[in-house]
Order: structure tokens, then C-alpha cells, then sequence
């Protein structure tokens, strides 16, 4: 089951008075690259939560926001004293700066270091577990939504693996007239080149066939029907476990076996195909992307 790691969950609870949201925002990333915005009363545990979302995502980009909506259970208290202080300090520079004073000042102030404080916070046992209770569940709302994403890409990914595949055997029809036309035009340049000197016709067959077998195609055509097998076996696979880079080491695979077949083809009608192939392989890669 393919998960992708775009992902979205958002799950509400009341946790003492106050409604407390937890929301999760996935994006792709090649590794775990997590931030968490929380109020000040939570800040002590960011640890334990950050494991948490680690745990069950595990990679992508990862935005955690809690917001304790209920502004009045907020332990928190403005320094008057101290505002009005800054606020003569800044005044008076503005004027020697001959500055206009700002339209914001309230903003200003209550940004100014030590104006909000927080007092000392004690959070106890029981919010801390109906918290991290919370997390798991927007965690798993978030799976969700990435497992409902990772089907849409499936149906995508097999799309374009049907199309390779169906290729391979129009492929391997147009493999006995590739070889043919090779040794025709083999012993054409053969006869211009040397057109008085008697050829060995046993050892011309010899050299031929030799020449004819670097350029078989038949191992790559193998290899290449087992790794598209194996890509199909790795996206059926339903044990939980990311498999995002194991099928991107199988399209390398892929793509190293669609290069050599029309490296060693030379025959314009398999090239069309190999170009067909290439294109679909691209479009793979593009979503693995997007894949944990």
C-alpha cells in the first residue's frame, strides 16, 4: 500500500476548559525535515511531541501546529511598567532621528523583550496525556490521508508501467528484422569495401554471428520483464513499511535496462519504443517523487 506524502489532518478537542486543535500539514522530502509551532504553555514537551508525529510519519515535510483556542485559559500577563519605558526610549530616539512615529505602536511594545510574559506554567499529567492523545490522532488523520493519496498515485504508477510493459513484446517481434537487416547491411559494406578479395564464407559467418551476439538484446529483455514484475510485487506489498526508495532503486533498474536495449537495438522501429518507454519512466519518477 503506497502512502503519499502529501498529507493533511486536523483534530479538535476540549482538554480542561480550554478546545485545544492540533493540525499537521505533509509535504515531500527526501528526509524528515519537521517543525512544530506550540503555545508557550506546551513549549516543555515539544521533545515528546516531535517523537510522536516522528514515529508515525517518518518522512517529509512536516508542519505540527497546536493552538489553544480558548485565549482565556493563556497564562499571561503584560508588563506596563516596562512598555511605557520602551515606548519613551523609542519616542525619544525617534525624534532625534527625526522619524514619524509609528501608526503600530501596540504592536511594537508587546513584541519588545519581557512586555508578555508568561508566568510560571505547571501543566499536569492528565493534559499532558489528553495532548499527546490528541497528536496521535491527528497523526492518524493525516495517515489516512496520505494512504487515500498513495491509491490515486498506485492507479497512476500502473498506468504507466502497463504501458513499458506492453512494449516489450513489440520489442521482441521486431528483433529477428533487426538482425537480419544488421547482417545484410554487415555483408553489403563488407562487399563494397573489399569488392577483389575472396572472402572465407565460413569465417564470415563466424565473425558475423560473433558481431550479431554483442548486440543481442535477449538478456536485457529478461532482466527487464523481471524488474517491471518486481516494481508490480513492491507496490502490492501491504506490511506498512515505506517503500518509496525501494522503487526508486527498481526504476533505476528499469531505466538502466530500457538505455541498454536502445544503446545495443540500433534498428529505428525499437528506438520509437525505447523513446515511448523513457517517457513513461520519467512520469514514474516524477511521482515516486511524492511516495514515503
Amino acid at each position: 500500500m503506497l502512502r503519499s506524502m502529501t498529507g493533511f489532518g486536523r483534530v479538535q478537542k476540549n482538554i480542561g476548559n480550554a478546545s485545544v486543535s492540533v493540525m499537521i500539514r505533509t509535504l515531500n522530502n527526501k528526509q524528515l525535515d519537521l517543525s512544530a509551532k506550540l503555545p508557550f504553555r506546551y513549549r516543555e514537551r515539544e521533545s515528546a511531541i516531535r517523537d510522536i508525529a516522528t514515529k508515525a510519519l517518518q518522512r517529509g515535510k512536516i508542519d505540527i501546529n497546536i493552538i489553544i483556542e480558548d485565549m482565556a485559559n493563556i497564562d499571561a500577563s503584560v508588563n506596563s511598567i516596562l512598555a511605557g519605558k520602551y515606548f519613551e526610549e523609542l519616542s525619544s530616539l525617534g525624534k532625534t532621528l527625526n522619524l514619524a512615529p509609528p501608526a503600530n505602536w501596540l504592536e511594537i511594545l508587546i513584541r519588545m523583550p519581557e512586555v508578555v510574559g508568561y508566568g510560571t506554567v505547571v501543566v499536569e499529567d492528565e493534559e499532558w496525556n489528553s495532548l499527546f492523545d490528541l497528536v496521535r490522532k491527528a497523526c492518524e488523520a493525516t495517515d489516512a490521508f496520505r494512504v487515500s493519496e498513495g491509491e490515486a498515485l498506485t492507479d497512476d504508477l500502473v498506468q504507466h508501467l502497463n504501458i513499458i510493459e506492453s512494449l516489450i513484446p513489440e520489442i521482441e517481434a521486431l528483433d529477428p528484422e533487426r538482425k537480419q537487416l544488421m547482417q545484410e547491411r554487415l555483408q553489403k559494406e563488407l562487399q563494397e569495401s573489399l569488392p577483389d578479395i575472396p572472402v572465407d564464407q565460413s569465417r564470415l559467418e563466424q565473425e558475423l554471428f560473433y558481431y550479431l551476439d554483442k548486440l543481442d538484446i535477449s538478456e536485457e529483455k529478461v532482466r527487464l520483464n523481471k524488474h517491471v514484475s518486481y516494481f508490480r510485487e513492491t507496490l502490492a506489498l501491504d506490511n506498512g513499511e515505506p517503500v518509496g526508495k525501494k522503487l526508486g532503486f527498481i526504476t533505476q533498474e528499469i531505466g538502466r535496462e530500457i538505455n541498454t536495449l536502445g544503446n545495443k537495438s540500433n534498428f529505428f522501429e525499437i528506438q520509437k519504443r525505447i523513446v515511448v518507454m523513457k517517457d513513461e519512466l520519467e512520469k514514474i519518477k516524477e511521482q515516486l517523487a511524492n511516495i514515503l
